[in-house]
């Protein structure tokens, strides 16, 4: 982990995140808002968790899937809940089985359920697009601003997919490094890894990479390089649709990632771009493969 992991370890992860883990819960720090710490019937035998799995609720609030891993036979439950507002909600212990993996296979483990922790955002999922207008399996509409079009890394079609809030992923983040250190967990996972013909959570609108970066921290100083993957891809001023237009780059421009905004990547073009002044800016994620 960090170099920051030394003597005063626990201390400094305090000071760094308003909570910490006693007795396999979250506590909020003295002037924080309390974490509620549920106790769901949904849950198993003692557990030695090796790996941490993100999902996504596809549910139709945080609330609702809370009141479904508390309901008693529900067979699903997961450790901790995440709403679009960051808050954060516990509902099985750290050290119990939670029923969130369900088949799956991991680095040679079977049954994640028995081997992880398991944490659920807030999120319609998979969204359904019916003229302009998209809608959620429930039924609900929601503002194109708040869906992208992907890919997922498992599928070939693009579909609809809902975004994830700024608030959440920070307070997923700072879970997860707790988590992470606190249990000295080996991986962090989707679930759409673990059982990748069963599930497509969180999908290709949660940001796995940059959230890993930010949790685990970067393993050297070497810059992240990305290669354009789309002729005429816009470089634009913001992380959004509706910012200017700096430039357009063409296929095989080279760019390194400075900072990450959602499904947005800060950048630096390493490729000399003909009537560029300022060779930064923001680039959608699916416009960019990895070197």
């Amino acid at each position: 982990m960090d170099e920051m992991y030394g003597e005063n370890r626990m201390d400094q992860l305090r000071k760094l995140f308003f909570m910490r883990i006693e007795n396999h819960t979250l506590v909020a720090d003295a002037g924080e808002a309390a974490i509620p710490v549920l106790n769901s019937p949904n849950k198993g035998s003692t557990i030695t968790p090796k790996h941490l799995v993100i999902h996504y609720t596809a549910g139709r609030s945080a609330q609702s899937s809370v009141d479904w891993f508390m309901k008693p036979g529900s067979d699903a439950s997961a450790h901790v809940v995440i709403g679009m507002d960051g808050k954060i909600t516990q509902v099985v212990p750290f050290n119990k089985k939670a029923f969130h993996a369900g088949e799956s296979k991991w680095n040679g483990l079977t049954g994640l359920n028995s081997h992880s922790i398991g944490i659920e955002l807030d999120n319609p999922g998979l969204m359904t697009k019916t003229g302009t207008k998209w809608f959620a399996w429930f039924g609900k509409e929601y503002p194109s601003s708040v869906v992208i079009e992907a890919k997922h890394k498992n599928e070939n079609v693009v579909r609809g997919w809902h975004i994830f809030s700024e608030k959440q992923i920070e307070a997923c983040v700072n879970v997860s490094k707790l988590l992470m250190s606190h249990y000295q967990l080996g991986d962090i996972v989707g679930h759409d890894d673990i059982a990748p013909f069963r599930k497509t959570d969180p999908g290709p609108a949660f940001p796995m990479e940059s959230f890993k970066s930010k949790v685990l921290g970067r393993r050297d100083d070497a810059p992240t390089t990305y290669t354009v993957n789309t002729e005429n891809t816009n470089l634009r001023a913001g992380p959004g649709m509706e910012f200017s237009i700096l430039a357009q780059l063409k296929k095989g421009t080279k760019v390194e990632l400075m900072q990450t905004q959602l499904n947005w990547y800060n950048v630096l073009v390493v490729t000399r771009v003909t009537g560029l002044n300022e060779p930064e800016g923001w680039v959608h994620k699916n416009l960019l493969t990895k070197d």
